[in-house]
């Protein structure tokens, strides 16, 4: 017992599922989609929130201040409001009106801002010390403990697996701060003696927004991760021009043997549908880069056909709807008409 008063929602043990028609499709064996969109608050953050909202409220936190592109700050805020802590939060530009909801919805001192990744996150750092507040910003450089939950997804993905892992794992890569934590965890099983290698680990991020890509491309060392001037992304969740962890993953994705690769909108909004028409998963853009990259390395010949695969899922489609409707269209206005109605029907 660590005299930590533990703040949870009931996160963690979110299904491993196995997608069987997107391995048949691919000439796969194995593909298993990790779908964290099953957390509380619909994304992965929760199990950063719940370690590091538990040490907030042990330290006698007066108040947490946060940046997010949505998911991070709704997670906190909805961890803050259970603790009875206060929240700010500051958003990127470009939140949806679902996200902003969500955050709303929790009580939290929201406020908007169109200033770049590395100087928000440098200005919330500024607020924590002068106002003597935590800072939950979503990435371990800023809050040691949020590395401590999300490793534990690859802690379940190995008992689901009953005691194994597989040959690869796909990550969306924003700030980087899963991805290394995934990596700790990876590192913390080996020592412990229970696996004997690691996964080849492939981080994915928007080509537009690519710092961690770029990096890897150029053989770049992880302190010269540059930042993207004017990135784009229709996967808001990875929308960061710095990768505050980027260091962290890129040193994972090497010492893993893994990759890092880009992949274009076209491709998320296509995975999207793969995702949800095939395998019942509805999950929003950044879930589905993993899917977007396997595609490339299947089509390339990286992937072999007896490898297994696990990708990451970190949050819901419902974090962006208008996502959606841009992958899959607008429903059509029909008529009453029995006859008519047959020309919709599958072929």
């Amino acid at each position: 017992n660590t005299g930590t008063p533990v703040v949870t929602l009931g996160e963690g043990a979110t299904p491993l599922v196995r997608a069987s028609r997107i391995a048949e499709a691919m000439g796969l064996e194995r593909v298993y989609v990790k779908d964290d969109s099953r957390n509380p608050t619909l994304s992965f953050k929760d199990r950063k929130s719940t370690v590091a909202i538990s040490k907030a409220a042990e330290f006698g936190a007066t108040g947490v201040v946060n940046m997010t592109a949505g998911n991070a700050g709704s997670s906190v805020a909805a961890y803050a409001s259970r603790a009875g802590i206060p929240a700010y939060i500051f958003t990127i530009d470009g939140i949806s009106d679902s996200k902003l909801a969500k955050l709303l919805s929790y009580g939290a001192r929201v406020f908007r801002t169109n200033a770049p990744t590395k100087e928000l996150m440098t200005f919330v750092g500024d607020v924590a010390k002068r106002y003597g507040m935590v800072n939950m910003t979503a990435a371990s450089r800023f809050n040691p403990y949020v590395k401590e939950g999300s490793k534990t997804s690859i802690f379940e993905v190995f008992e689901e697996l009953g005691g194994s892992l597989p040959d690869w794992i796909f990550v969306p890569i924003g700030g980087g701060g899963n991805l290394a934590g995934i990596y700790k965890g990876l590192r913390e099983l080996k020592l412990l003696g229970l696996i004997e290698k690691f996964p080849r680990i492939v981080g994915v991020q928007g080509k537009d927004c690519a710092p961690v890509v770029e990096a890897f491309r150029l053989g770049l060392r992880p302190d010269q991760i540059p930042v993207i001037a004017n990135p784009s992304t229709i996967a808001h969740s990875i929308l960061d021009s710095w990768a505050p962890d980027g260091d962290q993953a890129l040193t994972a994705i090497r010492a893993s043997g893994g990759l890092a690769v880009g992949v274009s909108d076209e491709e998320l909004l296509e995975s999207m549908k793969t995702l949800s028409g095939q395998e019942g998963l509805y999950l929003e853009p950044a879930s589905a880069a993993p899917l977007a990259a396997l595609g490339k390395l299947v089509g390339d010949g990286t992937m072999g056909a007896d490898e297994s695969v696990v990708l990451f899922a970190t949050g819901s489609g419902s974090n962006q709807p208008d996502a959606t409707i841009a992958a899959w269209g607008r429903p059509p206005i029909v008529e009453l008409d029995l006859e008519g109605f047959s020309k919709y029907l599958s072929k």
